[in-house]
């Protein structure tokens, strides 16, 4: 989280915002004390980063989204950029 806090717990849910729910989670405060707590909603606006399981590297999920990402870049490279007008 932006504010030092650190969750750890099973995803239960997430949203295009990156807001996210948790289930048997771990909450790491600031000063290193840790609270277990049995459901967290976090706000996605607090999230700084998420770390995935390197087990879920290979998901077919992920691997649509790759795919996608380098279609993306392959457009952009090939002109399919924004062209503006100036004036």
């Amino acid at each position: 989280m932006k504010n030092g806090e650190i969750y750890r717990g099973l995803l239960l849910n997430a949203e295009d915002t990156m807001n996210m729910t948790l289930s048997e989670v771990a909450r790491t405060a600031r000063n290193g004390q840790v609270f277990k707590l049995p459901t967290v909603y976090l706000r996605g606006s607090g999230v700084r980063f998420i770390a995935l399981p390197d087990l879920l590297r290979n998901a077919p999920a992920f691997k649509k989204v790759a795919s996608m990402k380098a279609k993306m870049e392959a457009e952009r490279g090939a002109g399919g950029g924004v062209k503006r007008k100036r004036e």
